[in-house]
């Protein structure tokens, strides 16, 4: 699932043949032997999305654990964790960069549905509950919670693609920065 993976974001989906999957995972190419686990290219690559995609519905239960009380924390643990997420998802998204046009319609909405809106809606949930918890009535929560998400996925595309950021900021002096941006439409808002 790994070959796949790698050959398929580096390759594409037409380039990445079942040979060279084979070859990249250890096996003889183009003996067969793929289909002793797989029922073909397909099949493994679905596999190896559903794993990764497993691995983003974590934060859920980052989002559900309990508040330390301390917003500054929280928004820490939750950025690095963003992070994190996104450097273990790299390969899925060059895929979906590289192929979303040609991957079938419902692949693409699944991806949508676990990369995008799922994750998005914990987040603007998480946020509801802090408003609520704060006795406070939220701002229009939804672009809120794009705005303050995005700049995360366009820190790790430029440093992905780029291998650099500007002024060669790394992940502490962005978390940093990135918290204190919330924390201000925090206190805006009331929350802190």
């Amino acid at each position: 699932m790994d070959a796949v993976l790698r050959l398929v974001a580096e390759h594409g989906y037409r380039g990445t043949s079942v040979g060279a999957i084979e070859k990249a995972a250890g096996l003889a190419p183009r003996s067969g032997a793929l289909y002793q686990h797989f029922k073909g290219k397909d099949d493994v690559l679905d596999a190896a999305i559903e794993r990764e995609l497993a691995a983003i519905d974590e934060l859920g239960s980052v989002l559900e654990t309990p508040a330390p009380g301390d917003l500054r924390a929280e928004l820490t643990a939750l950025a690095r964790w963003n992070l994190d997420s996104l450097d273990r998802r790299t390969r899925l998204a060059q895929i979906v960069r590289r192929d979303a046009h040609r991957l079938p319609p419902q692949l693409l909405d699944e991806l949508y549905t676990r990369l995008v809106a799922c994750p998005y809606d914990q987040v603007v949930d998480w946020l509801a509950a802090r408003f609520a918890d704060a006795g406070l009535s939220p701002p229009d929560l939804p672009p809120l919670a794009l705005i303050i998400i995005e700049p995360m996925a366009s820190y790790r595309f430029m440093r992905e693609t780029f291998g650099r950021t500007p002024d060669a900021i790394d992940d502490e002096r962005f978390v940093a920065a990135w918290v204190d941006v919330a924390m201000a439409v925090a206190q805006r808002h009331g929350l802190a």
